[in-house]
């Protein structure tokens, strides 16, 4: 079994690392490739991130790819060459489930009704989005930009209907260049933001849920187990486990009283263990 590191990156380091840890403890073989080139003769590639994911499509190894979005994922099942299976080629998504994301609004801000949507292009998500905010009685209001120069009006627009804006993976609206630029919008029009991961609570969002690197490497080396076990990866799936942070200046300034992490996290999983995820 081969972790596959072809990119750098501090979550993708810390990944290996917890990786190499699980394995030791389960007894797994394991080496670790930070080449440009495919690893021979390996009876599992643990693909890291979307470069190493995209190398791998060409190799013969089942493949289980982590640090990728659903997205991401459906792109190279459809590039997957002729040569390979489905079931040999699996992942875990670095996407969280619809369900898991409304339970976390609904914990914040209880009184929230419209969640505001913003996005470019269809979202692989959107049924499951919508039924989960259905099945929650909420509102969910979507505004499709038009361009990236409609994008600041297209947002005002949507933050005039919004009691909250759920961001979503979606680089063409949420990038380096324009994020400091649509925290300002919301946190004026003092709607506040979920975020993706802990970099968007640190730049201003409200808070988000998300699973660290260490946690996904646990349920990769589980999926990696059952596969040197059966000889067969299990499907593709969300994380198991997940964080939360929230940003307690941004609370404070919007006079949201908001829960510790702990609590929030304890909450969303009880309503998923009631059936609602």
């Amino acid at each position: 079994m081969t972790v596959l590191l072809a990119e750098e990156g501090v979550a993708y380091r810390e990944f290996a690392l917890s990786f190499a840890v699980e394995a030791e403890r389960k007894n797994l073989p394991l080496s670790i490739s930070q080449a440009d080139t495919l690893p021979p003769d390996t009876g599992l590639i643990v693909a890291v991130g979307i470069r190493s994911a995209t190398m791998a499509l060409n190799s013969h190894a089942p493949v289980l790819n982590v640090l990728v979005s659903k997205a991401g994922f459906g792109k190279l099942l459809r590039d997957l060459p002729a040569h390979r299976e489905k079931n040999t080629f699996s992942a875990i998504y670095l996407d969280q489930p619809s369900r898991r994301q409304v339970e976390l609004i609904t914990s914040v801000l209880p009184e929230a009704k419209n969640i505001g949507l913003l996005f470019s292009a269809q979202l692989p998500e959107i049924a499951s989005l919508r039924k989960a905010v259905a099945e929650s009685r909420l509102v969910l209001h979507e505004q499709k930009i038009g361009s990236a120069d409609s994008l600041h009006r297209d947002l005002l627009a949507l933050l005039q209907i919004s009691d909250v804006l759920l961001a979503v993976p979606d680089a063409q609206i949420y990038n380096s260049s324009t994020m400091r630029n649509i925290l300002l919008s919301t946190y004026r029009s003092e709607v506040p933001v979920v975020g993706l991961s802990a970099p968007y609570v640190r730049a201003g969002a409200l808070c988000a849920v998300f699973s660290t690197p260490d946690q996904i490497a646990a349920q990769a080396a589980d999926m990696a187990g059952q596969f040197l076990a059966t000889g067969r990866l299990p499907p593709a799936q969300y994380p198991i486990e997940f964080d939360v942070m929230v940003n307690r200046q941004v609370a404070r300034s919007l006079g949201i009283q908001i829960k510790e992490p702990a609590a929030l996290i304890g909450q969303i999983k009880a309503a998923s263990a009631g059936g609602a995820q």
